[in-house]
């Protein structure tokens, strides 16, 4: 389906295949942020992106709950926005730094599963990786059975 850019929804690329989508929360339902929304009310991406973020730091301090599930951690936060906390350079520069010392991996392979442990931990990747096996065509709104690492404030591929 081609629509014209007006009623695309807007994408931030982030790198390494990785894509951000803007969602409004209209109760009952989500609705995708479109270019028009930008044009009506004057943003730029990057003023969209930084709003979303704050929101998203706001939503989370409220909600976020992590739990250790043998050696990886468990992110929850309410069933859709969990994925969206690789977004959150505060969760994991300075919330839950601690919980890897040695740098994070994630798994996300749907908007509502987040779990992570630390780079050096071959248990704590397996682990993660079986959480994206659990998660093979059982999940609402699949995103990736890739393992990510977490560089220098951003995020690439454990492998390849």
């Amino acid at each position: 389906m081609e629509l014209p850019e007006s009623e695309s929804p807007v994408i931030r690329a982030l790198g390494h295949r990785l894509l951000a989508a803007y969602l409004v929360d209209e109760g009952d339902s989500f609705a995708y942020v479109q270019y028009r929304h930008l044009t009506e009310a004057g943003m730029s991406m990057e003023e969209l992106h930084a709003i979303a973020v704050q929101n998203l730091a706001a939503l989370a301090e409220e909600r976020v709950e992590v739990r250790q599930y043998g050696n990886i951690y468990a992110v929850l936060m309410g069933g859709n926005f969990e994925a969206s906390l690789v977004l959150l350079e505060d969760f994991w520069s300075e919330w839950y730094s601690h919980l890897a010392p040695n740098g994070h991996v994630v798994a996300f392979p749907a908007r509502d599963i987040l779990a992570f442990g630390d780079s050096l931990s071959a248990e704590a990747i397996n682990e993660l990786n079986q959480v994206c096996q659990r998660g093979n065509n059982e999940v609402d709104h699949p995103l990736t059975n890739t393992l990510y690492r977490r560089e220098a404030s951003s995020w690439s591929p454990l492998y390849g």
